[in-house]
């Protein structure tokens, strides 16, 4: 009974007195923003820094590589810190998007690395001329390409990224760990707080989870429709080849 009782205290505490609930919800909100916002920063500019690392030039190509290992290297609590507290071009940013701006410098050195690295295994299978030809189409043609064959890893990246928005707490941001944090030491009832922040953050993976492997799973069914396209069409064009020897043979 005692047990039942102090588990129904503790939800209570942490979830309904004070409007926890309220801030409960607008810390998921905040913590869904930053990860979103990450995201994009770290898809637009992996992108760019992707084109800059496969360019034939290698002045330029050095360029990507190496923004890339600055922005995949530097801890990202640092970045920040520094986007954050010093003001760039006078301008103070909200802690949310600071948060969202440092953690997305990390994804984009992890999100380029992965294209660049699909991208040059996927350009060994073309001969010259077609690599040429691909060097002019890089947003249009190779890299959807790569994050088709890279999905796994553009997932493990996409959690990482949702596990790093706790760091925007260091600021202030409002999130969901030093929300839940507070809350907890607020009640005196740290355990409880900490163990349902840690089920909100695995629900979340989850969601990420169940996305990416859907769309795996249709990469996956698009291929094998395109290779069976491709196998009844050579199947259709060896019987068109093999047709006038058939009839030569009859005749003979």
């Amino acid at each position: 009974m005692y047990v039942v009782l102090g588990i129904t205290d503790a939800v209570y505490s942490n979830l309904i007195s004070g409007g926890a609930y309220f801030r409960i919800f607008k810390a998921l909100a905040v913590t869904g923003v930053i990860t979103v916002g990450a995201w994009l920063v770290a898809m637009i500019l992996g992108m760019l820094i992707s084109y800059l690392t496969c360019y034939e030039k290698k002045v330029v190509s050095g360029i990507g590589r190496a923004l890339c290992f600055i922005f995949r290297s530097t801890p990202v609590i640092l970045v920040i810190w520094l986007i954050y507290y010093v003001p760039l071009f006078g301008i103070n940013l909200p802690a949310v998007i600071a948060a969202a701006l440092g953690i997305g410098l990390y994804g984009a050195g992890s999100f380029s690395e992965i294209l660049t690295r699909n991208a040059v295994k996927e350009m060994e299978n073309y001969s010259d001329t077609v690599k040429e030809s691909l060097r002019h189409s890089h947003f249009s043609a190779v890299i959807p390409e790569a994050i088709e064959n890279s999905l796994f890893e553009i997932k493990r990246l996409t959690i990482l990224m949702l596990q790093l928005s706790s760091l925007a707490g260091y600021i202030g941001a409002g999130e969901l760990v030093s929300v839940m944090s507070n809350i907890g030491h607020r009640n005196m009832y740290p355990f409880f707080s900490i163990f349902f922040c840690i089920v909100l953050y695995l629900v979340a993976a989850a969601i990420v989870e169940a996305i990416f492997n859907k769309l795996i799973a249709r990469v996956k069914e698009k291929r094998n429709k395109e290779e069976s396209e491709e196998l009844e069409v050579k199947e259709s064009t060896d019987q068109i080849d093999a047709g006038p020897d058939t009839e030569d043979k009859a005749d003979m």
